[in-house]
């Protein structure tokens, strides 16, 4: 499943990334895609993954193992927010 960072990213909040919320079910590998033209992150408020810096073009992986609810930010632009619910 794809999560985009969108272009413009920085300048938004809960529609930096798309889709958001991003419903999945346990076991899915999400891929955050950079499509903005500066560096972001994807980063679980609890800590349960830190991309790092996602260089434009870049791509993050993480595979979610169990149910709940995981809001997310970009340690760069905390404005940018986003929710993956997993079922």
């Amino acid at each position: 499943t794809s999560a985009s960072i969108v272009s413009g990213a920085s300048t938004l909040t809960t529609t930096a990334y798309a889709e958001s919320p991003l419903i999945i079910s346990v076991g899915t590998t999400v891929i955050w895609r950079n499509n903005d033209n500066t560096a972001h992150t994807s980063t679980a408020n609890g800590g349960a993954w830190d991309s790092g810096v996602i260089q434009p073009s870049g791509q993050f992986s993480f595979a979610f193992q169990s149910r709940g609810t995981f809001p997310y930010h970009c340690t760069i632009h905390p404005n940018m927010v986003g929710t993956v619910n997993v079922q």
